[in-house]
C-alpha cells in the first residue's frame, strides 16, 4: 500500500479492559475540565488581581484598614481566590469525570471506519457518523482517539497488527476528515 489514505475499510472488533477505560476516563475529563475553564480562569484571575486591589484600596480609603494592615489583607484575598479557583478547577474535573464514567464501554463493540464514515455498535447501540462531524484523530500511543464534539472513542492499541497498521489507520482517518472538510 503507497499510501495509508488509499485504504479502503478499517473494521476493529473490541472489548474493553477496565485499565482502558479508567485511562480514557481521566484523560478525557481532565481535558474537558481544561477546555471548560482555560479561557474563563484566564480572564477571572486577571480581573480578580485588579478587583481584588481595588477593594483592599477601598477599604482602606474608607478607613476599614489600617495601613499596616493592607499588606496581610491582600495576601489573605489573593490566598482566598486563588484557593476558590482551584476548587473550582477540581469540582469540574470531578464533574466530567462523572460525566466520562457513565460512558463505560463494557461488552463488545463493533468499529466501520470507511471513507464515508464511522459505524460503531454494540447490542444496545448503534452509531453512524460521517467524517464531517469528526473533530480530531489522535494517537496517543496507547490508544487512539477519534474526538466529535464532547465525546470520543477509543480503539486501544492492541486492536492493531502492529504499530505500522496504528499510523496508516491514523493517516487514513486524518485524510478522510480532512476530505469531508473541504480541505483536500
Amino acid at each position: 500500500m503507497d499510501d495509508a489514505s488509499n485504504q479502503a475499510e478499517f473494521y476493529f472488533v473490541v472489548s474493553y479492559r477496565d485499565q482502558e477505560l479508567r485511562t480514557y476516563s481521566k484523560m478525557m475529563a481532565g481535558r474537558y475540565a481544561r477546555a471548560q475553564s482555560e479561557g474563563t480562569a484566564f480572564g477571572i484571575l486577571l480581573a480578580a488581581i485588579l478587583l481584588l486591589g481595588l477593594v483592599v484600596f477601598g477599604a482602606f480609603k474608607l478607613g476599614w484598614v489600617e495601613s499596616s494592615a493592607v499588606r496581610p489583607v491582600l495576601y489573605t484575598a489573593y490566598f482566598a481566590f486563588l484557593t476558590g479557583v482551584s476548587g473550582y478547577y477540581f469540582v469540574t474535573r470531578a464533574y466530567f469525570r462523572k460525566f466520562i464514567r457513565t460512558d463505560q464501554r463494557g461488552g463488545t463493540w463493533n468499529y466501520s471506519f470507511t471513507p464515508t464514515g464511522i459505524c460503531y455498535r454494540s447490542e444496545t447501540i448503534e452509531v453512524q457518523l460521517a467524517w464531517r462531524a469528526v473533530k480530531a484523530v489522535e494517537d496517543l500511543g496507547r490508544i487512539v482517539i477519534v474526538r466529535f464534539g464532547a465525546q470520543g472513542l477509543t480503539l486501544p492499541s492492541r486492536v492493531f497488527a502492529d504499530d505500522a497498521t496504528r499510523a496508516a489507520f491514523t493517516a487514513a482517518a486524518r485524510a478522510w476528515i480532512k476530505a469531508a472538510a473541504g480541505k483536500s
